[in-house]
């Protein structure tokens, strides 16, 4: 079944394709808050409130668009495809350069047919110009470096260490419902303790509607966040600063993500981080004509060597803990557990333990702690923790050469860095081989 989405900008904007009736509808809106399929967002409204400019009409529409791909992302569940995974959309999108848009069509595609695992086909269509808004200037000191922000462990240690050598940096972050902000919030505030001044964050929210139909289910898999990301750190970098570089802290073996079993990989193996992605994405970005560089410092590094290697260990440690890994932080209320805690057995908890475990580190609490009181291997629980026996056993007594192709099995390397990316893989999976044994 195709899915049709469609995009919207401003309370005028009643563009309505021709669509088979058999075929699914969403809507993507814009710039009109009473429409029920507004995406809820703040995102020209905060660069505004904190740098005193607006983004350019490129780079609102390159917001739009990765606000569209995330809503329909979230919206329109793997289930309703006949192999119950990959999806068939077609986006709608107004933008103001068609011309330009069109130039970068192809390579938009690429990026989102790997990163979601779906297949895109992008209509672009005028829309008119928004009207002048009153020259503001620029309210910020310069700005050095972009980072994104997501309050787990690597973009933590991603921006200790630039803040540790005296760069000023915008820290972007992004959020929905639930208590990922709180979480944000908390460590910007004690980064700003040990580092006073030197970080401006842009904290957006995000917040696509929910389905019409009641009682449905919203798709868990969310592999279009990483764009949304990114897309926001573009904003940013383009908007609040001259020519800075956009930092991803990302450890090697989370980006690759290779499927620890067979039976993993698909919605268990993801590519939100994947170097491929990065690639098609950097074509995509210089063929809309923006020049940001995207650097990816820690992709030849393990969690661990993350940590170990942070240089100011004494934010570190006072910081770390009130970080947040989990990939469903609330399930703790469906259990009678803290719904602030980490689960303690989805395939992220288990990396930071077994990372904070080698770096020597002091950790926050789980609802589960898979040492003590490991959950039974056939139990909903145990899966992730069974897959990561079975994955490392595996490696125990895989070649190089098996290793290798384990790791390219989940997307194209740059030939010159296969070899590095296979070693980081083999390293962050003995990490966490040491902590389960």
């Amino acid at each position: 079944m195709r899915w049709h989405v469609i995009g919207r900008v401003g309370p005028l904007d009643q563009h309505q394709p021709q669509v088979p009736a058999t075929e699914g509808r969403v809507w993507a809106v814009f710039e009109s808050p009473t429409d029920p399929s507004y995406v809820k967002n703040n995102v020209a409204r905060r660069i505004l409130e904190t740098a005193g400019v607006e983004p350019s009409e490129l780079l609102l529409d390159l917001a739009h668009l990765a606000m569209s791909v995330y809503a329909a992302d979230l919206r329109i569940p793997r289930r309703y495809s006949a192999d119950q995974w990959s999806r068939d959309f077609t986006l709608y999108l107004p933008v103001r350069d068609v011309e330009r848009w069109n130039g970068a069509a192809a390579a938009l595609k690429q990026t989102l047919d790997f990163l979601t695992g779906d297949q895109w086909t992008i209509v672009f269509r005028a829309r008119p110009a928004r009207p002048p808004s009153p020259p503001r200037q620029l309210r910020l000191p310069t700005l050095e470096e972009v980072c994104l922000f997501s309050g787990g462990l690597d973009s933590l240690v991603g921006a200790i260490d630039r803040l540790h050598a005296g760069r000023r940096l915008a820290l972007v972050g992004h959020h929905g419902a639930g208590i990922t902000n709180d979480i944000q919030e908390r460590v910007l505030e004690n980064l700003d303790r040990h580092f006073p001044e030197q970080a401006t964050p842009f904290m957006f929210w995000v917040q696509p509607p929910k389905l019409e139909k009641k009682g449905a289910d919203s798709e868990p898999t969310m592999r279009s966040r990483s764009l949304l990301f990114l897309a926001l750190g573009l904003v940013v970098a383009n908007t609040a600063t001259l020519d800075a570089p956009l930092v991803v802290a990302e450890n090697g073996t989370i980006s690759l993500n290779v499927p620890l079993t067979p039976a993993r990989s698909g919605s268990l193996s993801t590519r939100t981080t994947h170097p491929y992605f990065f690639a098609l994405f950097r074509q995509f970005i210089a063929a809309l004509g923006i020049p940001t560089q995207i650097q990816l410092p820690y992709r030849f590094k393990t969690k661990g060597e993350m940590l170990r290697e942070s240089v100011n260990q004494e934010a570190l440690r006072n910081i770390a803990p009130m970080t947040m890994s989990c990939s469903h932080p609330e399930s703790g209320r469906y259990r009678g557990k803290d719904s602030r805690k980490h689960c303690g057995y989805c395939v992220p908890c288990i990396i930071r333990r077994a990372s904070m475990d080698a770096a020597g580190l002091e950790d926050a609490s789980y609802n589960v702690n898979i040492r003590t009181r490991p959950p039974k291997a056939e139990s909903e629980s145990g899966r992730d923790i069974r897959a990561f026996k079975m994955a490392v056993a595996r490696l125990n007594g895989a070649s190089n050469r098996q290793t290798l192709l384990d790791v390219l099995s989940t997307g194209p390397l740059p030939p010159e860095e296969a070899s590095e990316y296979a070693s980081v893989y083999r390293r962050g999976m003995e990490e966490v081989g040491a902590f389960l044994d």
